[in-house]
């Protein structure tokens, strides 16, 4: 299994407006360069996120794109759902002579959905700064002998 590009952009630009929540709105442009995201692509889908109720945006020059709910709010699984639909691993196992598949399929599905549902914008966010900060050196004056 792997993830498609257009959900890992999404994630990505989630993760930006998360981490810009309440500070500002996030211009497509800067949005698309911090992510090198494909400017158009990056737009279709910040408007399907806005259509899930996800994201807001606003004109002008302050203009851009922000999140619609706290990021406490948002779970992964509504990011996953909005760009991608629904999980599903049983596509294709429908037939009779698969039925022990389909069920123990069905069961990992919904292990999967329950994760995604549990885990929130706002955990990756955390996650984000607290790798960000282990990433700086200690000293913020570095010298040299």
């Amino acid at each position: 299994m792997h993830l498609s590009a257009k959900l890992k952009y999404a994630v990505c630009a989630m993760l930006e407006l998360g981490l810009k929540y309440r500070e500002e709105y996030v211009s497509v442009t800067s949005l698309a360069e911090k992510r090198s995201i494909p400017g158009p692509f990056l737009e279709k889908l910040l408007l399907e996120l806005k259509k899930a109720g996800l994201t807001t945006s606003r004109r002008g020059p302050d203009g851009g794109y922000s999140l619609a709910l706290p990021p406490d709010e948002i779970r992964i699984g509504d990011i996953f759902s909005a760009v991608d639909g629904p999980v599903n691993f049983t596509e294709g196992f429908e037939t009779q002579d698969s039925s022990e598949i389909t069920t123990f399929l069905a069961d990992i599905e919904q292990e999967v959905r329950d994760v995604l549902n549990t885990k929130t914008l706002h955990e990756l966010c955390c996650h984000a700064r607290k790798l960000k900060r282990l990433s700086r050196p200690s000293h913020p004056h570095p010298f040299f002998i």
